[in-house]
């Protein structure tokens, strides 16, 4: 597949909310690699489809646990317990870092891209990651989060 362009902050793709993915694809499997070699190219933790430009309920996420990449098609957060507040950065935001409080523990639904039902909890950064890239599918961004003080350090 291939490395895709992130797309940054003030793209608008970023704030529109993404439809469900109907059908199991074999676009929505080039979607998932693309997501995963955008990924590994990059470094990150997560990565949604809307940060490649695809308004589509599809995102991966890195387990610090495990390792394996976290495939999710049109996921659910079903349960949030606790929360935490830590510095937290994103790909569409370069350099920038805000302190975000998110779920210490979470627990999500979805589909893998082979059609099974899935129910992932998380904790720690997998929960925060999770929280994170399911505000990308609902156009909601780390800048939302920050306060006016970290806004004007970011000239954003």
């Amino acid at each position: 597949m291939a490395v895709k362009r992130i797309r940054k902050y003030g793209a608008d793709v970023l704030r529109k909310k993404s439809l469900s993915v109907k059908d199991i694809s074999e676009k929505t499997i080039k979607l998932i690699q693309n997501l995963e070699d955008t990924l590994k190219k990059s470094r990150g933790v997560g990565l949604s489809a809307p940060q490649l430009g695809v308004l589509e309920r599809v995102f991966i996420a890195n387990d610090p646990d495990t390792k394996k990449i976290i495939k999710i098609i049109n996921p659910e957060i079903v349960e949030i317990e606790e929360f935490e507040i830590d510095l937290e950065g994103c790909l569409s935001f370069p350099g920038v870092y805000f302190s975000i409080k998110r779920p210490a523990k979470i627990t999500i639904t979805g589909w893998t891209p082979r059609g099974k039902k899935i129910i992932i909890p998380a904790k720690g950064l997998l929960a925060r990651c999770f929280a994170h890239e399911h505000d990308h599918l609902n156009g909601t961004l780390i800048i939302d989060y920050a306060s006016e003080e970290e806004k004007k350090h970011y000239s954003l």
